[in-house]
């Protein structure tokens, strides 16, 4: 089905439609701006952080709600193998949210499109479906690492 015709079923609320229109969910309009924004607030934060050092006098919790992304390194139990997982706080944790429910709901528009269910009897080629549709859909980290946070075109 194209995108027109996607957009136009008067069966699919209007989010299924916006969401079965781009082929991959970094296509949505709405990642690059949510991205965009991101990108602005994290080096205001850093500054307000900054500011909230050399003068006391100024509030902390200003850029504590802006927030900041930090990439831990985490432990995976295996001896000598680290990785590092991002760490999202304040509004720019709320716009990371956002971005990992825009996939999550990609893919799930996806599945009911095609046809899945995880209720059938047979939950396989759900399953199936539902990991190749994970392959397919970089996740934010992936895309914020490798695109420096820019939505892929």
């Amino acid at each position: 089905m194209s995108p027109a015709a996607v957009q136009s079923s008067p069966d699919l609320h209007p989010e299924s439609a916006r969401l079965l229109a781009v082929d991959c969910w970094t296509r949505d309009p709405a990642v690059a701006a949510l991205i965009d924004a991101a990108h602005a607030l994290i080096p205001i934060g850093e500054r307000l952080r900054d500011w909230c050092i050399r003068r006391p006098s100024i509030d902390r919790l200003i850029a504590d709600e802006i927030g900041a992304l930090v990439w831990e390194t985490i432990e995976t139990g295996r001896i000598n193998v680290c990785q590092r997982e991002p760490r999202a706080s304040g509004v720019v944790g709320t716009i990371w949210t956002e971005l990992e429910s825009l996939r999550a709901r990609w893919i799930a528009a996806r599945l009911r499109f095609e046809g899945f269910s995880p209720a059938a009897q047979d939950i396989g080629p759900w399953y199936d479906r539902l990991q190749a549709l994970e392959q397919e859909a970089p996740a934010v980290a992936v895309l914020w690492s490798n695109g420096l946070g820019r939505p892929l075109r």
